[in-house]
């Protein structure tokens, strides 16, 4: 495990401190506690890797028991800082590519979540398309990063037309696509509506979570509200509704493999995915259902913990989902719920107005490629949109063409809990640093529950729940 020290400095939100000592605890004694360690300092603070630590990073990209997604950020802004590989001609870039362990390595692991990474990499691709050149490690990276995104990179007509002779390298642009079900049988418009975009695009695409110690879902939620009553049973009984792809699940349910989950979509192709992802990681205290979640009072009982995570603010009437969760929790349960903040959403709205009818109207992944196009041809400022979503082809169609979305604000949660009768036991922040600011800013709320403090926060920082908020709450005993 890391040392007392370094975890001191997290705390404190000390983050150049806390990799310090982490670093020495890791070259003491390099166990997978002390890796999962870095990796969660380096998914909070990318720019602190450093290039006598590339082979750590490279190490840490390839760990089962780490998020690749959680260190690639800092591997690509290292690139574009520290050296002038991006910014070199095709050939030149796909000779030195080709040689890097560390480039290979994030291309076969992770989405290339970084702008400028994509566009130097397009035209590589593009070079060896039409010009050739004998680079296989590189062409087999490209393949496998276009399986990751979906094949998410623009290309044009030039390119289009040579695919049909690439051969092999064509996966490199339009890898296989997923099996495509059946249209879902939803009555309600919206509902059907965004099931179709999900078996379509399953969405999140992942491959590894972060992962951590075992402990109870109960003991973890002591430490959420250490005064509070001691409500959760062992083995818990736990709703994830609105699962995805099962990365949520596999996040809990491999750290908790006392409780038992079940999981609720309304997506045949996510949760044939979620299934798929979850048993590759051995876990079998998950089980997986097609049912919409207002009508979560079908499974016929109630559970200690129900989870919703991205899911309300997609719903045709968030408030009645969110009551039909609570009637199936139990007295003195915990509910975990993240949904868009309008401010968060300001600047995605600002881009759907650019883009037009292209979003609200039939999709396609060619549809989605040209949105992206569109995006990426806007000055920078425009497309730094502090989320990863966007560089996926799943993940571009649930930010900025999504079939329905309704933000929530801070007064609208309060209202929400209010009328459900339902205690806040905490907020949550994004990052460890923005935690620690917060805590010294408000030392008379330890437990994150003013409302009118998180008020304020967003107002000074308006891009602080770009992602969501994120919040925890108690059904009264």
């Amino acid at each position: 495990m890391a040392s007392e020290a370094a975890r001191g400095f997290w705390k404190d939100g000390a983050i150049p401190d806390a990799l310090r000592e982490a670093l020495r605890a890791y070259d003491a004694s390099p166990g997978p506690g002390e890796k999962i360690f870095l990796a969660r300092i380096y998914r909070d603070a990318p720019d602190l890797l450093t290039a006598d630590r590339i082979g750590l990073l490279i190490e840490l990209l390839t760990r089962r028991e780490i998020d690749p997604s959680a260190v690639s950020g800092a591997g690509w802004r290292y690139l574009a800082r520290e050296t002038d590989l991006l910014t070199a001609p095709p050939p030149e870039m796909a000779r030195r590519i080709a040689a890097d362990a560390l480039v290979l390595t994030l291309l076969q692991e992770d989405v290339v979540a970084h702008v400028g990474a994509e566009l130097a990499l397009t035209a590589v691709r593009r070079w060896l398309l039409l010009q050739g050149g004998d680079f296989p490690n590189l062409r087999a990276a490209l393949i496998a990063q276009a399986a990751l995104n979906g094949g998410a990179w623009p290309f044009d007509e030039e390119e289009r037309a040579a695919l049909a002779a690439a051969e092999d390298f064509a996966r490199a642009y339009l890898p296989p696509a997923p099996h495509r079900r059946a249209e879902p049988a939803f009555a309600d418009p919206v509902t059907r509506a965004v099931a179709e975009q999900y078996e379509a695009w399953p969405y999140p695409a992942w491959t590894r979570i972060l992962q951590g110690g075992t402990r109870s879902v109960a003991a973890r939620l002591r430490d959420l509200d250490p005064s509070g009553p001691d409500t959760i049973a062992t083995p818990a009984e736990i709703l994830i509704a609105g699962c995805g792809t099962g990365r949520q699940v596999a996040l809990w349910a491999l750290r908790a493999p006392q409780d038992r989950f079940t999981c609720i979509d309304i997506s045949h192709a996510s949760l044939g995915r979620a299934e798929e992802r979850c048993a590759a990681f051995g876990i079998g205290n998950a089980t997986f259902r097609m049912l919409d979640l207002h009508d979560a009072a079908a499974l016929g009982r109630r559970f200690d913990v129900v989870m919703c995570t991205g899911v309300l603010h997609h719903l045709p009437d968030p408030e009645a989902g969110w009551t039909a969760l609570a009637g199936v929790l139990k007295p003195g349960g915990l509910m975990h719920v993240m949904v868009y903040s309008r401010v968060g959403r300001l600047r995605v709205a600002a881009l759907r107005q650019t883009l037009g009818d292209i979003v609200k109207g039939p999709m396609s992944d060619d549809t989605l490629r040209e949105i992206r196009r569109r995006v990426l041809a806007l000055p920078p400022t425009r497309t730094h949109l502090r989320t990863r979503d966007f560089h996926s082809l799943a993940g571009a169609h649930d930010l900025l063409a999504h079939r329905h979305e309704d933000p929530f604000d801070i007064p609208r949660i309060r209202r929400g809990l209010d009328n459900l009768g339902l205690e806040l036991i905490r907020f949550e922040l994004p990052r460890q640093a923005h935690r620690a600011r917060y805590r010294r800013e408000h030392p008379g709320d330890p437990l994150q529950r003013d409302f009118a403090a998180w008020v304020q926060a967003e107002r000074d920082d308006p891009g602080l729940f770009t992602a969501m908020y994120d919040f925890w709450c108690r059904k009264p005993l």
